[in-house]
């Protein structure tokens, strides 16, 4: 599962904008970020500040991003101090390169607030806690709050997709991958358990059916079969699926494990993509398991057998063949495949047949659209 870092990394090349001449890109992984004309060279090592990140006022001030006037940042969000993708004289920047010092052994310096002569970093370090800075997190809408138990994790799984700019090492070119529409709404799980594992307010006629979402899954947390739930999103959304499930009856001796369907809950209300729909529940993943041994089916099993089993949809497939960086950008964007007059968020990249890396287990990578990045009034409800 991916963690918020502010990591030092090194920049892998500078490219110079092509509608301006005192601003240069800087490349790192497969990120690109604008930064200005000389302030570093290739090779340099520096603090990437990602999207998403909320700065402290000194680092603002650091980063000359204060407006004194104002008593505010000059960034994204209430405060000016979020972190977001931006276009610039048509150029798409994403994160903040924050410049290191260098002592006369040759050491690199994080400047702090604490320590303003600058602290010894490497390359690697995650200096999210130095620097002061959290993770931006939305606000929960009152559709999606519930009222909520705690189960034994190992009920539960933790899921996410990296961005493949954070690792445009892991896929190679011509190798055998699926691309996915990454539709833009909520994740939600549901949990089929053993029997022996059912628990008094889960759902279901035998009580073996839990509902999360992403975030409450990773802290074990699930929603209560109860009254007060009956309008929350994730229950209204998988209710066809669970009912079909306990019409399905699957006998003990095949239910030793639990059985996660991963899936996006999308439409009207959800998110500001609203994709034509009153509320949609696509599946994109298949985990059978507990927390501390799953493993995830291959998207052939999922569209085939597993979907026919229990009768879900899947998120539309854009695209299956050997893997390239051209294909990947040209299907990143565009408008959505389903029936909608507006954008896609973007693709999920998956190899055909199921890997892991040493790095982020699973191998599952997303390609997020420039257009989708920097919309106004975008939301991101998790």
């Amino acid at each position: 599962m991916s963690s918020f870092a502010v990591p030092i990394k090194r920049i892998r090349a500078i490219e110079p904008h092509p509608n301006a001449e005192a601003i240069e890109l800087a490349v790192i992984d497969g990120y690109r970020s604008i930064i200005k004309k000389g302030e570093f060279r290739q090779g340099d090592l520096m603090a990437y500040i990602p999207e998403a990140a909320l700065l402290p006022e000194w680092l603002l001030k650091q980063l000359k991003f204060w407006d004194s006037e104002k008593g505010r940042g000059k960034l994204n969000g209430k405060q000016g101090n979020r972190v977001n993708a931006i276009r610039l004289r048509g150029e798409l920047s994403q994160g903040i390169c924050y410049p290191l010092l260098t002592d006369s052994s040759g050491n690199h310096l994080l400047v702090t607030e604490t320590v303003p002569d600058g602290v010894v970093v490497q390359e690697g370090d995650n200096v999210v806690d130095e620097l002061g800075i959290i993770k931006y997190e939305p606000p929960i809408p009152v559709s999606m709050a519930g009222e909520l138990f705690s189960v034994d994790p190992r009920l539960t799984l933790s899921f996410d997709v990296e961005n493949w700019k954070s690792y445009p090492d892991i896929l190679q070119e011509g190798e055998a991958v699926i691309f996915t529409e990454k539709l833009h709404g909520t994740c939600t799980v549901l949990a089929i358990l053993p029997y022996q594992d059912a628990q008094v307010e889960a759902f279901g006629e035998r009580q073996n059916i839990l509902v999360f979402s992403k975030g409450l899954g990773a802290k074990g947390l699930v929603l209560k079969n109860n009254e007060q739930n009956r309008n929350n999103l994730y229950v209204r959304a998988t209710q066809a699926l669970r009912e079909r499930i306990d019409a399905l009856q699957i006998a003990d001796a095949e239910l030793t494990a639990p059985i996660f369907i991963l899936g996006e809950t999308f439409g009207q209300g959800v998110q500001d993509l609203n994709y034509g729909k009153s509320l949609g529940f696509r599946v994109f993943a298949v985990v059978k398991g507990y927390r501390e041994n799953q493993t995830y089916c291959n998207w052939t099993q999922v569209e085939g057998e597993l979907k026919t089993q229990f009768g879900f949809e899947t998120v539309p497939v854009v695209y299956r063949g050997p893997f390239s960086v051209s294909l990947m950008l040209e299907y990143t964007n565009g408008q959505t495949t389903l029936e909608a007059n507006h954008i896609r968020e973007g693709i999920v990249i998956i190899p055909a047949q199921e890997q892991r890396d040493f790095r982020i287990g699973r191998v599952c990578l997303k390609s997020v659209s420039a257009d989708y990045l920097t919309r106004k009034g975008g939301t991101e409800y998790n």
